[in-house]
């Protein structure tokens, strides 16, 4: 998922917005930063609950409750924000963050930008709920943490807000945030964006993949236009080769691919095609799994299998593959036969 994030050129702003994203990093807000002086506003009704079941049990564990509930209040003091928007064709944001169309909006690869790998303390991912009243916090959201409780909390707002069409990041501690550099994947210029500017960025991305996109008015409406590409100096091409990618997981410490390959099937330009795809996608340790046809997608993530898929996906694989080894072309489960099941039964 691509989202966004509109930023002006005002001089002191944009020296300090350059160098952090020069640092592959952005700033998570204190909620006290907010420009909406109603955000992360809330009433709770669980203290009166509390107080109510004190009066009747006089328990210690009510007491240790109630303490515990206060540091969960509080917590808003600490958490980091870092707000977004699903739009980069927001005709009120493009005038209202990023200077009247003499800024910039920056896309974001959603996925590698919560990237844990990268920031432990990153907690919640919400896309913001539009209300006219004010959230209350009450019992029942205790039972569902982070959809109710936690997004009433921290990702609610009045409906006024509501062309942001905002995405929301939470992380336990305000500050300074580090993202892989592949996270940036595009950004866009508006019609007002001095040539400085732009070639701030042409230059700060030259040995990147990145495009640049300018944003201009168009039949009463937004529209925009590709008007430069950068990219990486690589050993390998994979263009060369046919594949698609079926699947891709990833934690914070390791990322897996399931590949459809379409090329010619020979171990030289296998392993050929194995370097070039990890030079070209992968951002951790990883592990490829290689297929010959795209109708084994429907079973990556059937568990357990039966036999019939079992030997369906092992007829399928080509190789598997992990970066911590050398590079062999070999199929984990080319030995599994269908005479195997017949002999265990």
């Amino acid at each position: 998922m691509k989202v966004y994030k509109y930023r002006s050129i005002e001089e002191n702003v944009f020296k300090r917005d350059f160098e952090t994203i020069k640092n592959n990093s952005f700033y998570s807000s204190n909620y006290s930063m907010l420009n909406d002086p109603f955000d992360i506003y809330f009433n709770e009704e669980i203290s009166q609950i509390i107080n109510l079941l004190k009066e009747l049990f006089p328990y210690k564990e009510l007491n240790n409750f109630e303490n515990q509930f206060k540091e969960v209040l509080n917590f808003k003091e600490k958490i980091g924000v870092y707000c977004l928007s699903k739009d980069f064709l927001n005709e009120q944001l493009w005038a209202y963050y990023a200077g009247s169309y003499s800024g910039y909006c920056i896309e974001y690869d959603l996925e590698k930008l919560i990237d844990k790998g990268q920031n432990f303390d990153f907690q919640y991912k919400f896309e913001i709920d539009y209300k006219d009243n004010i959230p209350t916090l009450s019992i029942d959201d205790l039972t569902n943490l982070q959809e109710g409780f936690i997004k009433k909390m921290f990702a609610t707002k009045k409906s006024a807000w509501r062309h942001e069409e905002e995405i929301r990041l939470i992380f336990d501690k305000y500050g300074m945030k580090k993202f892989h550099p592949s996270a940036i994947t595009g950004i866009y210029f508006g019609i007002n964006t001095p040539e400085i500017i732009k070639e701030s960025f042409y230059g700060l991305f030259k040995d990147m993949d990145m495009r640049f996109y300018e944003v201009f008015p168009s039949n009463f409406k937004l529209d925009f236009k590709l008007i430069k590409k950068t990219k990486r100096k690589l050993k390998y091409d994979v263009n060369t080769f046919k594949f698609d990618i079926l699947e891709h997981r990833m934690n914070a410490f390791h990322e897996s691919y399931y590949i459809f390959y379409k090329s010619s099937i020979n171990e030289s330009k296998i392993k050929e095609f194995i370097l070039a795809f990890r030079e070209a996608f992968c951002i951790k340790e990883n592990s490829l799994y290689i297929f010959n046809n795209k109708e084994v997608k429907s079973l990556i993530n059937v568990y357990p299998k039966n036999d019939e898929e079992y030997v369906k996906y092992a007829n399928s694989i080509i190789t598997v593959c992990d970066d911590c080894e050398e590079i062999a072309i070999d199929n984990p489960y080319k030995d599994f036969h269908y005479n195997e099941i017949i002999n265990k039964q």
